[in-house]
């Protein structure tokens, strides 16, 4: 297993094995891909309740999704936000994807939790972002925000999961089905 480079990541593209679209190749870095954020975003819709993972078989319910107002993202203090890229990925079955926040961003109290892109998915990448500051932290659709580390694997599969195509923002899958049985 290796990280691939951006001459690596390149070839890739090429080949027509790893698709973006749009392509963009100002987000080939030199280790990576550096995703842009997307025109939606979602939110909890209230605060101070509980929530039962282990009952949920829907969590539309639970959240907001939004356009971004004034081509303004507002994040508030202490909260999060699941956040879409703008680029539809396709992973070849033999690559994953290691997603972190660009490290500037990360400056201002921002964070993402560790997150794996599978091989063989494809969709847009939803991601939490928190904002770990007592600020607002206000971002806006097109800013480079996720820097994926592409890493070969041994053996190829291909993803199947139920996040497999979404576009735009996906909400998380109900966990009251996976917990019952």
């Amino acid at each position: 297993m290796a990280v691939l480079t951006r001459e690596e990541i390149l070839k890739l593209i090429k080949e027509e094995k790893l698709f973006i679209e749009p392509f963009n190749e100002e987000v080939i870095r030199e280790n990576g891909l550096d995703l842009r954020i997307g025109y939606e975003y979602a939110f909890y819709s209230f605060e101070n309740k509980i929530v039962d993972l282990t009952e949920i078989e829907n969590s539309a319910n639970l959240f907001s999704i939004v356009e971004a107002k004034d081509g303004k993202i507002v994040i508030k203090p202490n909260s999060f936000v699941l956040l879409s890229t703008i680029e539809y990925i396709k992973f070849p079955n033999n690559v994953i994807g290691f997603c972190n926040l660009r490290s500037t961003l990360a400056r201002y109290g921002l964070s993402v939790p560790p997150t794996i892109i599978d091989a063989g998915f494809e969709g847009n990448i939803t991601i939490e972002l928190i904002n770990t500051s007592n600020n607002y932290v206000v971002l806006k659709p097109g800013l480079r925000f996720l820097h994926v580390v592409l890493e070969e694997t041994v053996g190829e599969i291909e993803y199947k999961g139920v996040y497999k195509g979404q576009r735009g923002v996906r909400l998380p899958k109900g966990l009251k089905e996976e917990f019952s049985n």
